[in-house]
């Protein structure tokens, strides 16, 4: 434990902090105080200036006005490099670890120049990994890790290059919800240690969980800075984006015809888990989510079925389109595709009325089911902020680039056969996700096919019909939603076996009679299936 007079010395203030990009203004006289000992969430919606204060914090960006001290004395950091120098870090929400390099490699590029060896520095991570209470594999490549792991390893990295203040964005949107609560006892072991932890979250209930201290930015502005005892999430989601609207009552839907099926889907990836014997079915009109941690499967199954990654045995049909369709001929036959990672569906370098475009301008002409859009009409109607069609996609915030890639794919100007989304809403504020989801639902009920892919089980359950759990590249688990619990796919995500006698419903007790799976193959433990 540290003394009283050392936490002092760790205590960052930031006053009146302002910020501008040309004529954007992102912050506004905004002030915040991060204490040792204490997890301080800062929260708000797209475009609030999150991002933003958290760079200015770790020397990434400088603000235009405004002051900060560091134990009381003045803290201007030049760059990021002499922020960790003073000891505050920032581990990013795209991890920065090398996969082909271990923990110990990892740190022996970004560490100070006095561990220069490989021994001093494994016996610096491992003190650092004891300290913090952390079981993390030194030695092996880091793609290796699970997700949690490589979290719980850059947070190591940055405690071994001296950081006492981390700052974590949205630190877990790729992990399920038993890895989750246990990255929260990690930082609260950390807290006991004396260190500050700058939480960036959109997820509410993780403020009540773990949050001692809450800052609510919205616009740019500081609109909440104190205590986060005794706030509940609907005060929060208030203080953020005012009142919401209730979310729409999940309604029966007439399913049609097959139009998505994977058939014996043999795959292998370098960044997910081999897929081994997929067999899948999307009908007209459902709604099918897909849970799973990262690396379970859930991403080179949504590659392959969007005809990026084509399988080593198996076929993908869309209905409309020959089977085994390349990702053009399928995207050509109204595949709306949302990936993970939004940079590889947006051109950062084009203009939003160019990445709007992008299909009409690849075809030399609007064709098929996507015309051209009105612009400005599908800008506002995903509330992309700024909403200026010659501003660069690589000038938005992260959220509103994920608003601009589903306007994209699921705007009034698209009618899909089938949509895959992998996180529709990470990244995005109560308001904006909310405004995904009732999108996806009107393009599940105007006929379309839609697979959502997640690890925030919140997401999948918000709109899924039926929902689907992989773990080591099989699928484990099929439940319809009524009998989907989160304990449950939670337990199905962590590769641990259902317990029917936890649950009332016989019929989700995996009782006599029920569906086996693919003909031959070994029924996985806890799997469950029920089709439409």
């Amino acid at each position: 434990m540290v003394s009283s007079s050392e936490e002092m010395d760790r205590v960052v203030q930031a006053r009146s902090i302002s910020k501008s990009f040309g004529p954007v203004a992102a912050l506004s006289d905004v002030s915040i105080v991060v204490r040792p000992g204490a997890v301080h969430a800062l929260v708000g919606e797209n475009g609030a200036g999150k991002s933003t204060l958290a760079k200015v914090l770790a020397g990434i960006e400088r603000p235009t006005s405004g002051a900060m001290t560091l134990g009381g004395a003045p803290f201007a950091p030049r760059d990021r490099s002499e922020a960790k120098r003073r000891g505050i870090n920032m581990v990013p929400q795209q991890l920065s670890l090398v996969g082909e390099l271990s923990l110990v490699e990892n740190y022996l590029l970004v560490g100070p120049r006095s561990v220069a060896n490989r021994r001093s520095a494994r016996a610096l991570l491992a003190r650092t990994l004891d300290r913090a209470r952390v079981e993390v594999d030194l030695d092996a490549p880091t793609s290796s890790l699970t997700q949690a792991h490589r979290q719980l390893g850059e947070i190591v990295v940055a405690l071994a290059e001296g950081a006492h203040t981390l700052i974590l964005d949205e630190p877990t949107a790729s992990l399920g919800p038993l890895e989750v609560g246990g990255l929260f006892e990690h930082l609260r072991s950390l807290c006991d240690l004396g260190t500050a932890v700058l939480l960036i979250t959109h997820r509410l209930d993780e403020v009540r969980q773990v949050a001692d201290d809450l800052t609510v930015l919205s616009h740019g502005e500081g609109v909440h800075h104190g205590s986060a005892t005794g706030l509940d999430s609907g005060e929060i989601a208030r203080l953020m984006v005012g009142e919401l609207p209730p979310a729409p009552a999940k309604t029966p839907r007439t399913l049609g015809e097959v139009v998505l099926s994977a058939r014996g889907i043999v795959a292998g990836s370098t960044r997910d888990a081999r897929l081994e014997g997929v067999d899948l079915e999307v009908r007209s009109g459902e709604i099918l989510g897909i849970a799973g941690v990262a690396g379970s499967g859930q991403n080179l199954l949504l590659d392959v079925l969007g005809g990026f990654v084509q399988p080593d045995q198996g076929t993908v049909t869309l209905e409309g389109c020959a089977p085994g369709g390349s990702a053009v001929q399928l995207l050509n036959g109204g595949l709306a595709w949302i990936p993970e990672e939004r940079a590889e569906a947006l051109v950062p370098g084009l203009s939003l009325r160019e990445n709007l475009g992008l299909y009409s301008a690849a075809r030399g002409a609007a064709a098929g089911d996507r015309t051209r859009p009105d612009v400005e009409a599908v800008l506002g109607a995903f509330d992309v902020r700024p909403a200026r069609p010659e501003l660069q996609a690589s000038g938005l915030s992260g959220g509103n680039q994920q608003k601009l890639l589903a306007a994209r794919e699921l705007g009034p100007h698209t009618a899909p056969r089938a949509v895959l989304a992998y996180g529709p809403t990470q990244g995005l504020d109560l308001r904006a996700a909310q405004a995904i989801r009732n999108r996806l639902v009107e393009q599940a009920a105007a006929g379309a096919a839609v697979v959502i892919a997640s690890h925030d089980l919140e997401e999948v359950l918000a709109v899924a019909d039926r929902i689907v759990v992989m773990f080591g590249g099989r699928l484990v688990a099929d439940l319809p939603a009524a009998l989907a619990t989160t304990d449950r796919l939670g337990r199905a995500m962590a590769g641990l076996a259902d317990d029917p006698a936890a649950y009332d419903d016989p019929a989700a007790s995996g009782a006599p009679g029920e569906p086996e799976g693919p003909a031959g193959a070994a029924r996985p433990a806890g799997f469950e299936r029920e089709l439409p």
